[in-house]
């Protein structure tokens, strides 16, 4: 574990002088961190690496011992195993000053690179100047650092904001600087000796008083955390409750026939239908037969019609229902329970995927015989697994997954008389999850087996003699970019004659900018090698597609849902996913800065892949633990990308659930059954499946056309940034925000032609972007945790967001928040209703929830704490426009009245979460 220590300094061009703000110090197992309101400044780790850069973990924690923190970290270098040990003292000297004291012992000597304590200015500083002084000389250097270091013999380091107020770091004894980005203050270099440890002092002189905390447990709870209640929910609503959601979804499901796709629309029964979903993973999709039932009575209760089933078929025991002998062949038993389980949901009128694997394929010793080359992929002791990219390059390996697709699809379930190929519950096939032949894994797969090289050569030579003539004729297009140019990149030895020219590439070497830059010499050469590509790509969801109807199965089809890179490689694969039917993709959520601060920020920009014509499908998303104010994400993505942008289907991510909602946060990554997601269902699961957002019949298109990608030609600016899951797409031409006003799209079209900047001007007021429908207004923040939008239909109106402090005066009620964070929801309980017409309204009040003894600095988490959940209470003024008193019943987590009410006066009353403990009311008239 890495001990880090954030340190304060000023923010370069804040109008507000550091000396003004008022500053926090903690310590906790990871080191100590100084941060004002807009979050950490300074970032110091220790970092050490063995001989050669050999990575070396740094274990310890952090202890409070009154006002002083003790640190006792122990671990060995890597690649020789060196003993070590860092006993740390973090204290307050003063009301502005800190001073951290490092003493590093080792066991044993030994060679090393570095052991050192990095410093890591926050970008704030990037237009500043560092004052420093090296060997009793004052010096000047300009941040970031690149690797030329500061000096030998460092004592002071100062840092200076926009304003003049100053941070100071003192060293003693004075230090080497080392840099590469970060400053790298050397405990150790080159070679460590056993014996007297090497001591090292820090001082921090800040520019203003410091609130002190010698660990995260010290840290000081939300200011009304007296005030927080538990959590009781359960997730059993019973079926009287207003709150139960499960006659919307008329089941069973397939009483009407199959989903069926009109354009971009689904429809069931001859009407357009949203699919309100969740992820199941792994083995958790053959429950047994109590659990399926538990969660079957969950999902309906809450409105869920859709589930995806994903990753069943990724091996046997905890990662699925195969056997271990074969990719291709189920596990009886397992099996059996995975087809209760669809029964039980099928009876509640929620609607299946089926998503197989995680997109690589594990072989079992069976499957030599049809993939003789197999061992290439590794020796079978753990199994095989295919990596990504195989299914497009080796036949045999595409032909294994449809052969288990068509297994499952001609299994009869027991529990419903039916194949699951006829079955009309089954709404949506997926080919393969997380793949795409432009994609990093592909140029990886090449390199790891000789047959998939071979076979990817003698692919891409054909292509391009049969393309362009003659090899000449081939290499004098390429220019500089002719053969062999990927040598480096382990692809030699390159021949027209022997059928071996190879379409290497990823996403870096086809970006615009490397196309230009680095990578112009082999631009030729990259254009075709993703156009052959995309058609090999092509190729294979063409044979799986109608290996697919040749079994009888009528139902909805999805390619894939994964990226590949921007612009030119990211429109053919788009492209290529499109052309199955259902356009699909995943996207996360990780920030600090909340979504709600800018407007098509985050997970909803995955909608700017949206492609005319089709249907569209976020099968993956969720705000990813511990992130703060999850709830946002659900409230986003049901008004905007299932309300205006008129996606069709969502499924929030999980792995699994026990029918029940967690015992506390953070069970694992990314959690549904928690009250800031499931517990805002039966308000979002309403809006979405009645339709209360309408889609906006007002457009931003970009056209693409396909064989200009191939000439590097695009009519717009593409911004794609990704860190694995979690992705954010942009454009100067149509910006993401445009998302909040307008139905944002991607049209193929068959003549290029520039694609026009989008004009905002006409969707903002007073700050705000107001949809094009007029029933969603977005403010955006400005910094730190700020911005919130309204929702104003006839079935649902809502204010979510940092929205206190003002009235929102929407067509049903107006709602005046003074609970800082929170998502406030009225809901005509009905379909079919409206909140002017509806004998009962839910009215639900979610803000923060919290462990009980957990611990948040800014948006970092400092400690998870345990249960039970505690709910930070929401506290509404609400006046309703609708003629008449209402009875305003208190309801429990669970949904059940509790016999006590709110006073209501002229239609208005307040919900104070602090005096009725609840989060939902039921609004009787």
């Amino acid at each position: 574990m890495r001990m880090l220590l954030l340190l304060v300094s000023v923010l370069a061009a804040w109008p507000v002088p550091a000396s003004a703000r008022p500053l926090t110090a903690y310590a906790d197992a990871q080191g100590i961190s100084v941060r004002d309101a807009e979050g950490p400044l300074l970032r110091i780790s220790l970092q050490a690496w063995g001989p050669q850069w050999a990575h070396t973990n740094i274990p310890g924690q952090i202890s409070a011992e009154g006002t002083t923190g003790k640190g006792s970290f122990s671990g060995k270098l890597g690649k020789t195993n060196a003993p070590f040990t860092m006993e740390a003292v973090f204290s307050q000297t003063s009301p502005k000053s800190l001073q951290l004291d490092y003493a590093l012992s080792f066991g044993e000597s030994s060679d090393l690179t570095l052991f050192v304590a990095e410093a890591s200015p926050s970008p704030r500083f990037h237009a500043a100047k560092v004052r420093f002084t090296d060997a009793g000389q004052e010096k000047e250097a300009s941040l970031p650092l690149d690797k030329q270091g500061l000096g030998q013999s460092v004592s002071r380091i100062q840092f200076t904001d926009a304003s003049g107020a100053a941070t100071v770091l003192t060293l003693d004894p004075p230090a080497e600087i080392a840099s590469d980005g970060a400053l790298r203050i050397v405990l150790a270099k080159g070679r460590a000796e056993a014996g007297a440890p090497k001591k090292l002092r820090i001082g921090l002189e800040l520019p203003a008083e410091t609130a002190w905390h010698a660990a995260a447990s010290e840290l000081p709870d939300p200011a009304n955390w007296d005030s927080w209640f538990e959590w009781t929910g359960t997730g059993a609503i019973p079926e009287d409750s207003v709150l139960h959601a499960g006659a919307w979804l008329d089941g069973p499901a397939g009483k009407y026939g199959r989903i069926t796709r009109q354009g971009d629309t689904l429809l069931r029964n001859g009407k357009p239908q949203a699919f309100w979903g969740i992820n199941v993973c792994y083995a958790a999709t053959a429950p047994e037969k109590s659990l399926a039932e538990r969660r079957a009575a969950l999902y309906a209760a809450h409105g869920i019609n859709a589930v995806r089933l994903h990753k069943y078929a990724d091996g046997s025991g905890w990662a699925g229902i195969l056997t271990k002998e074969s990719f291709t062949q189920f596990d009886p038993a397992a099996l059996e329970r995975m087809d209760y389980f669809i029964a039980q949901l099928k009876n509640k009128g929620i609607y299946i995927k089926f998503s197989p694997t995680f997109g690589t394929f594990k072989l079992g010793p069976q499957d030599a015989e049809k993939v003789p080359y197999m061992n290439e992929f590794g020796d079978g002791k753990r199994g095989v697994t295919t990596p990504h990219g195989a299914a497009y390059l080796g036949k045999e390996i595409g032909d294994l997954q449809i052969e288990q697709m068509l297994n499952l699809l001609k299994h009869k379930n027991p529990h419903t008389g039916l194949s699951y190929a006829e079955d009309p519950a089954i709404m949506v096939v997926e080919l393969l999850n997380e793949q795409s032949i432009l994609f990093f894994g592909t140029m990886e797969a090449m390199k790891k087996s000789p047959t998939l090289r071979r076979r990817a050569g003698e692919r891409f030579t054909a292509w391009l003699l049969e393309k362009y003539g003659s090899a000449d004729a081939v290499l004098q297009r390429w220019g500089e970019g002719g053969l062999n140019t990927f040598a480096a990149e382990g692809f030699k030895d390159e021949s027209f004659e022997q059928k071996a020219v190879f379409p290497a590439g990823n996403p870096w070497f086809y970006d615009p900018a490397q196309l230009e830059g680095s990578q112009k010499p082999r631009k030729a050469r990259l254009l075709d090698t993703m156009r052959f590509l995309y058609e090999l790509q092509n190729e294979y969801y063409t044979r799986y597609t109608e290996a697919l109807r040749q079994a009888g199965y009528r139902g909805e089809i999805v390619a894939s849902n994964w990226q590949a890179g921007r612009a030119y490689s990211h429109f053919f694969n788009l492209h290529s996913d499109a052309q199955a039917g259902i356009v699909d993709r995943h996207n996360y959520f990780k920030g600090d800065i909340p979504m709600i601060r800018n407007p098509g920020s985050g997970m909803l920009s995955a909608g700017m892949q949206q492609v005319a014509g089709h249907p569209f499908m976020l099968s993956e998303w969720i705000h990813e633990y511990p992130t703060r104010f999850i709830s946002e994400g659900v409230a986003l993505l049901a008004a905007y990308g299932m309300g205006l942008q008129g996606w069709d289907v969502s499924y929030l991510f999980q792995n699994k659930d026990d029918g029940t909602y967690e015992p506390r946060l953070g069970t694992d990554k990314w959690v549904i059954a928690q009250p800031e997601v499931l517990g805002l269902f039966p308000a979002v699961s309403r809006q979405v499946l009645r339709g209360d957002v309408r889609a906006s019949e007002t457009t931003a298109v970009r056209s693409v056309h396909i064989p200009s990608l191939h000439e590097a030609r695009i009519g717009f600016d593409d911004q794609v940034k990704q860190g694995y899951d979690d992705k954010s797409f942009d454009s100067k031409t149509v910006p993401a925000a445009a998302l909040a006003a307008v139905r944002s799209l991607v049209s193929f079209d068959p003549e290029y032609k520039d694609t026009p900047g989008f004009d905002m001007a006409p969707y903002l007021n007073e700050g705000a972007i107001v949809s094009s429908t007029r029933q969603l207004r977005w403010q955006p923040g400005t910094k730190g945790d700020s911005g919130w939008f309204t929702i104003d239909t006839p079935g649902t109106a809502a204010a979510v967001g940092f929205a206190s402090g003002r009235t929102h005066d929407l067509a049903a009620a107006a709602l005046t928040l003074e609970t800082p964070y929170a998502a406030v929801y009225l809901t005509a309980a009905g379909p079919g209703e409206t909140i002017a017409s509806a004998r009962s309204v839910i009215a639900t009040t979610i803000a923060r929830s919290y462990n009980t003894g957990m611990k948040y600095a800014g948006p970092q988490k400092m400690a998870d704490g345990k249960g039970p959940i505690r709910m930070e209470p929401v506290r509404v003024q609400v006046q309703m426009k609708r003629p008449g008193t209402p009875t305003v019943h208190i309801l429990d987590h669970n949904g059940i009245r509790t016999g006590r009410t709110v006073p209501v006066q002229n239609g208005a009353f307040t919900l104070d979460g602090a005096e009725t403990r609840a989060c939902y009311y039921e609004i009787a008239y």
